[in-house]
């Protein structure tokens, strides 16, 4: 299944509730901002980290040869035990060579190490609906989540010393349901 991202600036008059588009559009760091709609502190779950092949969408918007590896990284964020976000990271070796620890960046969050090196920016945020029922990714198989429930994501590149790293984020559907509630 192949998910239609579209540029953030274009995605119109989408369902998309004006909370949620305010979350997916911020810059800075997800934790920090869904922190401002979580009844509890977000957690992050290391769900998996190993060398294997992205999709090809991902290897598209990297540049990588089809059939070429790359670091992946998968995580949950949660809130009070609740999966909130699946977030999975593509980190092509090249761009590791000058970013090794995050090999063993392990149950950290991800946006520690990106927001907080001068020489890492992030590029364009790319938006998509998606259905539970036809997501490409499988740890949101193992929840508990309605085969017909939408799902929003996002995605962009960030660039650690021009080297690129993509990071998507899927807002799951406990998540969307707090942000949507609560006025900001």
């Amino acid at each position: 299944m192949t998910i239609k991202w579209k540029d953030a600036g274009f995605i119109g008059n989408s369902s998309i509730t004006a909370n949620l588009r305010a979350c997916m559009l911020d810059t800075g760091s997800l934790i920090e901002h869904l922190e401002h709609y979580s009844p509890e502190k977000i957690s992050l779950t290391l769900e998996a980290q190993s060398w294997g092949k992205p999709h090809a969408d991902e290897s598209k918007i990297l540049h990588l040869r089809s059939g070429a590896y790359g670091l992946l990284r998968e995580t949950f964020l949660t809130s009070g035990g609740h999966p909130w976000v699946y977030a999975r990271t593509v980190i092509p070796p090249q761009t590791l060579l000058g970013s090794r620890r995050l090999i063993r960046w392990g149950n950290r969050p991800l946006g520690s190490y990106l927001f907080s090196d001068k020489l890492t920016y992030r590029g364009k945020i790319e938006i998509a609906e998606l259905k539970t029922s036809t997501t490409p990714y499988s740890p949101i198989y193992n929840l508990a989540i309605a085969e017909d429930s939408t799902l929003w994501g996002r995605r962009s590149l960030f660039y650690i010393r021009n080297k690129p790293l993509l990071l998507t984020e899927i807002f799951l559907p406990e998540a969307i349901k707090c942000i949507d509630s609560l006025k900001k």
